[in-house]
Formats: C-alpha cells, sequence, structure tokens
C-alpha cells in the first residue's frame, strides 16, 4: 500500500533540543486570531539583565548542526576538518546590521523546537561564497502539526522598528500566500536542494517528499500550509527600564511586554493580506536594540571578542 505524508515520521528528522532551547526563555503571551497565532517571548536574565551574550553563545554552538547534515559532519572530520569552523564560514564576514543569516537560524531553532517540525531545505545549502544573500525563503521545513502533514515556508526579520518588522514580514510571505506559481517556483529550487539527513530515511519516503514538492501532483495536496515567522525587534522602553535598576526588574519588563500584546496584535492583524486554508506561526521576540544584538552576534562569530 502506497505510503501518505502523515504516516512519516518527522520527529526523527529533529535536531534541536526543545528542552534546552526553551530554556533561554520566557513565553510572555500568546494570542490565537482567527488563522494566526503569536507568541511573544522574552530572553531569561542574568545579573539583572537579558542574558543576550549567552543567548548567542548557544546559537553559536548550534551552527554545526544548523549547517551540515549528519553525513556531512562525519565527512568532514574524515578530511581532518573541524566542521564547527567550517560551518562558521557560511556566516559570511560583511556587515552584521545587512545579515539575515543570525535571523534565519533562530527561525529554524524555534520552528524545530516549538513547532517540531524539521528543516529540510534552507538558503545555507544554497550559498556558494561569504557574500551571497540567497533570495527566497528563508527555511523550508515539514512537520505533522495537528495530526496533519504540513509544509511549513519561513521568514525571519529583524529591525529597530516593530512596524517595519511586521511590514517586511508580511511582504515577504505576501510573495506566496495565495500566489501558488511563487509555491511552485520555491519548491522547484527546494528540490535541488534537499537535506542529506532525509536519505535516513527509505526510497519509498523519499520519493513521495520528493513528489509531495510538485504542485501539480496529488501528493502536495495532503498538506496544510503554515507561514512560520521569527520577528526580533526594538522595544524602545526596556533601556529605560533596565537603567532604573528595579528589585524584580525581569518580572516587571515581562509585565511591561505582556501589557503590550492587544496593541501588537491589532497592528498584525491589520496589516495581515486575506489568506485562504492557511495559518500563521509568529515567533516574537522584542530585544533593547536589534543592531546591538546584531554586531554582538558578529563578535562572537567571527571574531570570538566577547
Amino acid at each position: 500500500m502506497t505510503k501518505k505524508l502523515d504516516e512519516i515520521d518527522w520527529l526523527k528528522l529533529l535536531k534541536v533540543d526543545p528542552i534546552k532551547f526553551k530554556a533561554w526563555f520566557n513565553l510572555v503571551e500568546e494570542k490565537k486570531v482567527d488563522e494566526l497565532t503569536v507568541k511573544f517571548y522574552s530572553l531569561k536574565f542574568t545579573n539583572d539583565k537579558p542574558d543576550y551574550e549567552g543567548f548567542i553563545r548557544y546559537l553559536y554552538n548550534q551552527v554545526e548542526s544548523y549547517v551540515f547534515e549528519e553525513i556531512e559532519i562525519k565527512e568532514i572530520r574524515e578530511d581532518g576538518d573541524n566542521p564547527q569552523e567550517k560551518a562558521l564560514s557560511y556566516f559570511g564576514d560583511i556587515d552584521p546590521i545587512s545579515d539575515g543569516s543570525y535571523g534565519e537560524l533562530i527561525l529554524y531553532l524555534f520552528v524545530e523546537a516549538i513547532l517540531q517540525a524539521p528543516l529540510v531545505v534552507h538558503k545555507v545549502s544554497q550559498t556558494y561564497n561569504d557574500n551571497d544573500q540567497v533570495k527566497g525563503s528563508d527555511g523550508i521545513f515539514i512537520g505533522n502539526i495537528n495530526d496533519k502533514p504540513t509544509l511549513l515556508i519561513g521568514e525571519s526579520k529583524m529591525r529597530n522598528s516593530f512596524n517595519k518588522c511586521v511590514k517586511d514580514a508580511l511582504e515577504s510571505l505576501s510573495r506566496y500566500i495565495n500566489t501558488p506559481e511563487a509555491i511552485e517556483r520555491e519548491l522547484c529550487v527546494a528540490k535541488k536542494h534537499l537535506s542529506r539527513d532525509l536519505n535516513n530515511l527509505d526510497k519509498e519516503t523519499l520519493d513521495l517528499i520528493y513528489k509531495s514538492f510538485r504542485t501539480k501532483q496529488p501528493e502536495f495536496n495532503e498538506y496544510d500550509l503554515c507561514y512560520p515567522a521569527f520577528l526580533m525587534y526594538k522595544e524602545d522602553k526596556i533601556n529605560e527600564m533596565l537603567s532604573k535598576k528595579l528589585p524584580d526588574i525581569e518580572k516587571e519588563i515581562n509585565t511591561f511586554l505582556s501589557s503590550l500584546k492587544k496593541k501588537r496584535i491589532k497592528y498584525i492583524t491589520k496589516s495581515l493580506p486575506k489568506t485562504n486554508d492557511i495559518t500563521l506561526e509568529f515567533f516574537m521576540m522584542p530585544v533593547n536594540n536589534v543592531n546591538d544584538f546584531r554586531k554582538l552576534c558578529y563578535d562572537v562569530f567571527h571574531e570570538n571578542k566577547v
């Protein structure tokens, strides 16, 4: 009997430990409005401030498994090279203010850890030199969500303005929402860059996945569509509150972020394009300064200054 997509065990392809990832965050608020789910996260504190440095070092340690499949890591070690150093070379030595790779990495971690959908195609696999910035989605994932096989096409944005962050994310996602031709083009490219970790599956399953990436085939129609997005944005008042050295500053900031949920969600829903039979998952991460976060990523990833 022919296998169906909902019979595939996607969980065995996950590489992110959800417990370790979630340990970095407080889930401040979660709200569902029709097809949209918005989750607001804040980093946990160390020494009365968000532990940005600790989290970025965690990101640094996830780079190897993000960039390379298990078989590639094995081959690199057999060749006498260091997989971590080789993986870091894919994060181009470019201006961190414009580098999208850090957001793509965090998107991957959120989708694998929270939605339990493994990454099957990402930009790194299509990058051939240090300065490449590949157009297209920031990651393609597949998983069983609500007991249904789901294809997830992800985007990440890191901006110092909440409004611009949402606007840019929705502009990117709108390329695919209700536009079958754009999805077809995306999956046509994706078929050439499927993760080699899929080779751990049997041939029948591999053939099924490959066929499901052809939008005119019935296998594609087995999927629900989901658009996950990671949005990091500057929340101006965080710096002001940190400077006051309040006795329980972490709780105070989380209470403040929670108080903004209605306003933030209203702006997102007002900006959403009309959608049919899809879901959206937004992972929101307010910080005190996005550019400072980006620069700290660069320092840790490229110069190990911190």
